[in-house]
């Protein structure tokens, strides 16, 4: 997301950051929370950037610089970037951090920065370990924790931290963006998510989402007929035990995909224009209970997804309820 896109869609945060960074009067530990989508890992690097930029342009960093260009690739010395995204936080991470950050800073600049992704998909110790380092604030150094989830959330990390909230973008706005870089399926299902045009881009070009939106139409596709001929698709080519694509940020969006459909399969109408997926929608053949049952079982594997699990199990044991919903 572009300097300019993150001025326009989170204009409260980008005003709140400008001021602590014209001031050079920092918290020693942030927490930028919100839905999806909104920019917060693009503004934490942004931040960090512009906290270590001598070459500021109307107080936020040049990003062409060295020192910019070093962050965005993660090879800044005093820089961390710990990404939950994937894998759950363990208390060895935030070990390894204290470690790091505890020794004379190796840049020019005095100050050390780390970022969290995903804080809330920390284990407990992880939070527990990642409370005392908050609550013992060494002198220089920044932190910037980014959660989807504030619920899950330690309630004593969050008093810990400079809360700043990011709004969803208006889905109507959304998918205008959308709609002019990506086809009509990704603009409704990114729309839905309030991601900006710049990101639908980014996002439906990526491999993950591309693997997960095949294993999408192609499970729908089987489900609406047989939960075994889906199963097995799910086993042997969606996302079996050994794979390239089945990571943890395919099966989520794979997930928020199918969540959508059965959402869609209980209202009347519907306002995406791609014709697959409209075709799956008027073939859908649940009962409303059915579909409350099967939008239960999603989000609880949604949910599981934030531990560390298997995916080729969990896939096994969601078309298994699944296949309980159809009897």
């Amino acid at each position: 997301m572009r300097k300019e896109e993150l001025r326009e869609q989170q204009p409260i945060v980008w005003r709140t950051l400008g001021n602590a960074l014209r001031d050079q009067r920092y918290a020693h530990a942030y927490l930028f929370y919100g839905p999806k989508g909104t920019g917060k890992e693009a503004m934490a690097q942004l931040f960090a950037q512009s906290i270590l930029c001598k070459e500021r342009i109307d107080g936020f960093a040049c990003e062409q610089c060295n020192v910019c260009r070093r962050i965005a690739e993660r090879e800044y010395a005093d820089y961390a970037w710990i990404d939950g995204s994937e894998t759950s936080i363990k208390k060895s991470d935030i070990v390894r951090l204290q470690e790091m950050f505890v020794k004379t800073a190796l840049e020019e600049d005095s100050h050390k920065i780390y970022v969290m992704n995903h804080v809330e998909n920390a284990t407990g110790e992880a939070m527990n370990a990642l409370l005392k380092f908050l609550e013992e604030p060494v002198s220089g150094v920044v932190a910037i924790l980014i959660s989807d989830q504030l619920e899950s959330v330690l309630p004593t990390i969050v008093s810990r931290c400079q809360c700043i909230p990011f709004h969803a973008l208006n889905r109507q706005k959304s998918y205008a963006q959308g709609i002019n870089v990506c086809d009509a399926y990704d603009a409704y299902l990114l729309s839905c998510a309030h991601c900006s045009g710049s990101q639908m881009q980014t996002i439906s070009e990526s491999e993950e989402y591309q693997h997960a939106r095949y294993a999408f139409f192609e499970t729908a596709q089987r489900l609406v007929r047989s939960v075994d001929d889906a199963a097995l698709f799910l086993q042997l080519n969606g996302y079996p035990s050994k794979g390239k694509m089945t990571g943890k940020g395919s099966f989520s969006w794979f997930l928020d995909m199918m969540i959508r459909f059965v959402k869609d399969c209980a209202q009347p109408q519907i306002t995406c224009q791609d014709v697959q997926y409209r075709s799956l929608w008027e073939q859908q053949p649940w009962e409303r209970e059915q579909l409350i049952a099967i939008l239960q079982i999603l989000l609880n594997k949604k949910d599981l997804l934030r531990r560390s699990v298997n995916l080729g199990l969990l896939a096994d044991q969601m078309m298994a309820e699944l296949k309980e919903v159809r009897r």
